[in-house]
C-alpha cells in the first residue's frame, strides 16, 4: 500500500497530533482555535483540505488492486456533496465516469468494439437485403403498359425520379405528395409493384426495413416502409430507357379506348381529395373519426352530382354544424363527430331537390394539389382545374 503523504503545512506535527486536531475539528472546535493551537499556516476555511485522506479498506481500486482513498469533507458539507474515493497510484475514482487513463482507454476500447459491431451488423443486414431484393425480375415492355400503369408510373416519376433517371428516390424526401392520402399512395405503389413495373431497390436505406420482431413474426428485411425505400424501374423497350421514361412523364394524349380507365382514375382521385379534406376539417375541430365503408360510399354518391370543390363546401358546413351541435347541446363529442357525414348527405340531397347552385370552394394551402392529381388532370386528360371543379361523371 502506498504511504500516505502528509501535507507540508502539517509536517511539523506528529501523526498523533494530526489525529487529535482532526478529532477536535469534527467535534466542533473552532478552526481558528485549532490553527492557533497547532501553529498551522492556513485559513479556517482551508484547514480541512490539509488533512490526510481516509483509507477506504473496503473499496479496492480495480486497476491497481489497492485500497482507495477519500479526501476529507468539511464539517459543514452536505451529504450529496461528499468526496468520491480515489486511487493514489493511478488516479482512478469510484464514480460512473472516471477520468483516469485506464478508464479512458477502456471506454475507448468499448466504443471501438461497439462501432465495429455496428458496422458488422449493417454489413450483414445489407447482404440480407441484397439476397431478398436483388432478384432477376422480368422487365415489362413499354408497349405492354396499360393506361393505369402509365398514369401511376408517370406521377411517381414526376414526384421522385432521381436526377440521373436511374432510380425512384424515397417518397419521404420528395417535395410534393404523390397522392392526397397515404392509403392511395399505398394503392399506387402496390399496383406498380404487383405488375412488376417497379421493385424495391436493394441500395435503399437499411432504416427503411422493419427489423426482426419475434412478437409480430417479422423477419428482416421482408417488411419495409413504402415511402422510405428506393424503387428500381423495370421497364424495357425498343429505344433508350431514358427516352421511354420521358414519354411516360410527358404523355402526348390518351385514346378513346382509355376513357373508361381515365374516368375511374378521376373518380379515385376525387374521392381521395374529399377524404383528405374531410379528415383535415375533422382534426381542425378535434373530432375523432375513423373513415369506413359508409363514409366512402356517401362520398362516391356525392361525386356523381357534385365536384370536389362543391363537396369541400358541403363538408365545411357539416363540420361547422356538428361543432355548433356539440357546443350548444349535451351530446358527446363522439356523437357530434358521427353526425358529420350524415349531415353531408342530407345537405347534398336538399341541394339537389331544390336545385341549389352550390359554391365551389378553393384548395387550401394546407392541402396543396398532389402530384397524381396535377399530372392526371393537367397533362394526361388535359382538363386542368375542371378536375376539381366538375363532377367526374361529366367526363
Amino acid at each position: 500500500m502506498r504511504e500516505i503523504e502528509i501535507h507540508e503545512k502539517l509536517r511539523h506535527l506528529t501523526m498523533l497530533q494530526i489525529e487529535s486536531l482532526m478529532n477536535k475539528y469534527y467535534n466542533g472546535v473552532k478552526a481558528s482555535d485549532i490553527i492557533k493551537e497547532y501553529n498551522i499556516d492556513t485559513t479556517s476555511s482551508k484547514l480541512y483540505t490539509l488533512f490526510p485522506p481516509i483509507i477506504c479498506e473496503d473499496i479496492i481500486c480495480p486497476v491497481c488492486n489497492e485500497p482507495m482513498y477519500k479526501e476529507r469533507d468539511s464539517k459543514s458539507s452536505y451529504s450529496w456533496n461528499k468526496k468520491k474515493p480515489f486511487c493514489a497510484i493511478c488516479g482512478h475514482t469510484d464514480e460512473i465516469i472516471c477520468k483516469c487513463n485506464y478508464c479512458i482507454a477502456e471506454r475507448e476500447k468499448v466504443r471501438k468494439l461497439n462501432e465495429e459491431r455496428k458496422v458488422r451488423i449493417l454489413q450483414e443486414k445489407r447482404e440480407k437485403i441484397k439476397k431478398v431484393y436483388d432478384l432477376n425480375i422480368v422487365p415489362v415492355n413499354y408497349s405492354d403498359l396499360n393506361f393505369r400503369e402509365k398514369v401511376f408510373l408517370g406521377a411517381l416519376l414526376r414526384t421522385s425520379l432521381s436526377e440521373d433517371m436511374e432510380v425512384i428516390l424515397p417518397l419521404n424526401d420528395a417535395e410534393r405528395e404523390l397522392a392526397p392520402t397515404i392509403g392511395y399512395i399505398k394503392e399506387i405503389l402496390s399496383y406498380l409493384i404487383g405488375r412488376g413495373v417497379i421493385s424495391v431497390d436493394s441500395n435503399s436505406s437499411i432504416d427503411a426495413f422493419l427489423d426482426s420482431n419475434e412478437e409480430k413474426d417479422i423477419e428482416f428485411p421482408n417488411v419495409y416502409y413504402i415511402t422510405m425505400v428506393k424503387y428500381r424501374i423495370n421497364i424495357v423497350g425498343d429505344e433508350d430507357i431514358k427516352n421511354i421514361l420521358s414519354k411516360i412523364i410527358n404523355p402526348k394524349s390518351f385514346s378513346d379506348a382509355d376513357k373508361e380507365d381515365a374516368l375511374n382514375i378521376w373518380k379515385e382521385i376525387a374521392l381521395e381529395e374529399c377524404i383528405e379534406y374531410f379528415e383535415y376539417q375533422m382534426k381542425s375541430v378535434r373530432f375523432d373519426f375513423n373513415i369506413g365503408e359508409k363514409t366512402i360510399a356517401i362520398f362516391k354518391d356525392l361525386l356523381e352530382n357534385f365536384s370536389v370543390s362543391q363537396i369541400y363546401g358541403i363538408i365545411y358546413k357539416s363540420v361547422a354544424n356538428a361543432t355548433k351541435y356539440y357546443q350548444e347541446s349535451s351530446v358527446s363529442k363522439k356523437q357530434a363527430a358521427n353526425s358529420v357525414i350524415g349531415g353531408c348527405q342530407r345537405y347534398a340531397e336538399r341541394a339537389m331537390i331544390n336545385n341549389w347552385e352550390l359554391a365551389k370552394y378553393s384548395r387550401i394551402k394546407e392541402l396543396p394539389q398532389s402530384m397524381i392529381s396535377e399530372f392526371f388532370f393537367d397533362r394526361v386528360i388535359g382538363v386542368g382545374s375542371l378536375g376539381f371543379n366538375m363532377p367526374p361523371s361529366e367526363l
